[in-house]
């Protein structure tokens, strides 16, 4: 009996000692568990947060760069229709000379000078006139001419946006405006640009012009800054510095010097205030006017933000701890729904967004062709399941090419983008507008009669002709030809009957344009 008591004992101390290895281990395994857990959580919060920064810096500059890339494509564009401008400008004012040449010799010199001499609207030409038969110059306003008149032109000619030379009987004539009054014009219109935009985040544009590329005192003037517009007109030096003792303006100008574009980061006060704060720059070169266009975001608002998310992250972190034993193959399985869920929803949403890019035409915001096809081949279906046919209506601008070549492309697409608008406000919603390609354009009728067809053509055709559009004060109108047509039950797809239409359009244009014509 006392053996049997003993054994019993025995496996109860056993027992025992098992049960405390076995809940030590486990408590060895779960205390490892929870402090790997622990480990990685913080690691991961140190590359999230780092990532974080990293990811935000990119955008910054990212932002800097294609703001500043825009502006100088906006120059590039303002110069070109500028030149057309004046080119345009002097081509009337010699249309207006021209009228009269059958003046004699002394009435004709005495008109053309007075003509620039009292018209306050050409004190900005470069005129002058010689006298061939004296070798010597008559009128010379800006003392250009040099000792013959083939030495003045050579002298002159180089230096002029555009210009007109005349010869009338013993004396030559020339007029035209310099390509630095063009830049000018240009300039100035881009500080008003640069001044009147807004950006988040006290972020603003601002142009230096670079004196001397060797630096130095004076090496730079400022020349657009909306931060400090009281120091524009400023000489700037390389040896400048700021609160930190960093060169800024060294920096930028040997960054400049070697690849025409640079990040730089330095200390800056802000917009209105006196706070000083690290800024990141960009700055590019554009060599046609020696400026260097540059814009700078405020750093200052990246560790607020990084802060904030260190924080939701620990508090994050605390409360999953206390679950952790009772949630983690929990947290495991939702972790991996959730995120293959948002992927889904991203993918949806994506899809969307990029069907919706591939349907509508960027510069009209007409339907793009991949969606018209879709329509066309519904509306093509829907007409072999009922007999009823929408009117397929096919239309482009006359002589859009001669607007695109004299007023420029920028003209031509608003030309487009309003004719767009004025069809909206002509069409009923259930319509289809389709630019097909071009300025040619295909419009799906519903429920409009074969008999109706025509009498709304002209009523579309006299809408449009009362369409202008202003290019510099320039009033442009446009006309456009029209073909219709409608589905037939022999027609294979809706291509055929968008041949009809175009043979009909064809037909309006061969008979003069400004019509509509119909192909059954």
């Amino acid at each position: 009996m006392q053996k049997y008591t003993f054994q019993k004992k025995e496996e109860c101390v056993i027992r025992r000692k098992y049960a405390i290895f076995l809940s030590t281990i486990i408590s060895i395994i779960c205390a490892v568990m929870v402090c790997f857990y622990l480990f990685s959580i913080a690691k991961v919060g140190d590359i999230y947060i780092e990532k974080s920064e990293e990811a935000i810096y990119n955008i910054k500059k990212d932002f800097l760069k294609d703001t500043v890339n825009n502006l100088i494509s906006e120059i590039e564009l303002r110069r070109s229709a500028k030149s057309s401008h004046i080119e345009s400008f002097i081509s009337r004012t010699s249309d207006v000379i021209n009228m009269k040449k059958d003046l004699p010799d002394s009435e004709f010199n005495d008109f053309f000078i007075g003509f620039f001499r009292d018209n306050p609207d050409y004190k900005f030409l470069t005129v002058f006139v010689w006298d061939n038969a004296a070798n010597k110059v008559t009128y010379d306003p800006g003392n250009l001419a040099r000792t013959t008149w083939k030495d003045s032109l050579k002298a002159n000619t180089s230096g002029l946006s555009s210009y007109r030379v005349f010869v009338h009987g013993d004396y030559s004539f020339l007029f035209g405006i310099t390509k630095n009054y063009v830049d000018e014009l240009v300039q100035a219109d881009i500080a008003n640009v640069i001044r009147n935009s807004k950006f988040d985040g006290n972020s603003y544009i601002w142009v230096n012009e670079i004196k001397n590329y060797q630096g130095g005192k004076n090496y730079a003037i400022r020349r657009i800054h909306p931060n400090m517009p009281e120091t524009e007109g400023i000489y700037l030096s390389t040896d400048m510095t700021d609160i930190a003792g960093n060169h800024p303006y060294l920096t930028e100008l040997q960054g400049i010097n070697t690849d025409g574009e640079l990040f730089f980061s330095y200390y800056f006060k802000e917009p209105d205030s006196e706070k000083i704060s690290w800024k990141l720059a960009y700055a590019k070169l554009y060599k046609d006017y020696n400026w260097v266009v540059a814009m700078g975001v405020y750093l200052d608002d990246l560790q607020p933000y990084v802060d904030q998310t260190n924080k939701e992250s620990k508090e994050l972190v605390s409360r999953i701890t206390l679950l952790l034993v009772l949630l983690l193959i929990v947290i495991l399985i939702v972790s991996l729904f959730s995120v293959s869920l948002l992927e889904k929803i991203y993918y949806r949403h994506a899809k969307k967004a990029m069907e919706s890019e591939l349907n509508q035409d960027a510069l009209t915001k007409a339907g793009s062709r991949r969606s018209g096809t879709n329509d066309l081949t519904n509306a093509f279906k829907e007409f072999k399941r009922t007999g009823l046919s929408p009117g397929i209506m096919m239309c482009d601008v006359d002589h859009f090419k001669g607007i695109n070549d004299r007023y420029g492309h920028s003209t031509g697409d608003m030309a487009l983008a309003e004719f767009v608008n004025v069809m909206k406000g002509i069409l009923r919603s259930t319509d289809k507008i389709i630019r097909w390609g071009g300025d040619e354009f295909i419009i799906i009728l519903y429920g409009i009669e074969e008999k109706h067809v025509l009498d709304f053509g002209n009523k579309f055709l006299t809408s449009i002709s009362s369409l202008k559009i202003l290019d510099h004060h320039e009033e442009i109108g446009i006309t456009v030809s029209i073909g219709f047509s409608f589905f037939k039950e022999i027609d294979e797809d809706f291509h055929d009957a968008l041949n009809r239409a175009d043979e009909a359009l064809y037909k309006s244009k061969s008979e003069g344009r400004n019509q509509a014509n119909i192909i059954l």
